[in-house]
């Protein structure tokens, strides 16, 4: 079984980011010329080259996940699904999220819930720990900040609002071209967990 990482904390759901460099890919820059034009020429506005460089790799995973098509709809749609499709390449680039939405966002939706609470997300999370070295392995620290991020994600892309300390759930009406584009690519397992279908 494929190991979960741990390298979330440093990736957060970065949507401008993804969506100003999604622009230049469609443009016809090619993705090795464009990563050096963003540490060059600093398209996403980074205080430090430092902090694009970092960013830079998770930025062209998710984007690398988009075809042609998507990467249309990702910078041309509504800001909703434009969203969508930004997790849906984080889940498809990072196992961590992709079974917290699929394990326990969509069980909630599917059960009719309203929230998620606290607790969900750190039983869920001690759950992945018994099965994990890598997460075994984290300290106290990173392993509050992977959940942090996660719920982030989650958060940024509209699927959940925060209030206090749980997190309410937003149901989301999925586009058709949506659900058909994640149809065609083999990931409708995808459209399912993010929109609670059946």
């Amino acid at each position: 079984m494929e190991d979960y990482s741990a390298k979330l904390t440093g990736e957060p759901f970065m949507y401008s980011e993804t969506k100003i460099l999604a622009k230049y890919l469609l443009d016809g820059i090619s993705p090795e010329d464009l990563k050096k034009k963003n540490i060059d020429e600093n398209l996403i506005k980074y205080k430090s080259t430092k902090s694009i460089v970092r960013v830079n790799s998770p930025i062209f995973r998710r984007l690398n996940v988009m075809n042609h098509e998507m990467l249309e709809e990702f910078v041309y749609t509504d800001i909703e699904t434009s969203k969508y499709i930004l997790l849906y390449a984080i889940m498809k680039t990072d196992k961590l999220v992709r079974d917290f939405v699929i394990e326990v966002y969509k069980d909630k939706l599917y059960m009719r819930k309203e929230y998620i609470d606290k607790f969900d997300i750190d039983n869920w999370y001690e759950e992945k720990c018994v099965l994990s070295k890598t997460l075994k392995e984290r300290t106290e620290s990173t392993s509050a900040k992977l959940k942090q991020v996660i719920m982030k994600i989650l958060q940024d892309s509209g699927l959940v609002i925060k209030e206090k300390d749980r997190f309410k759930i937003v149901r989301p009406l999925l586009k058709e071209k949506f659900i058909d584009m994640l149809e065609k690519n083999g990931d409708l397992v995808y459209a399912k967990a993010i929109g609670g279908l059946i």
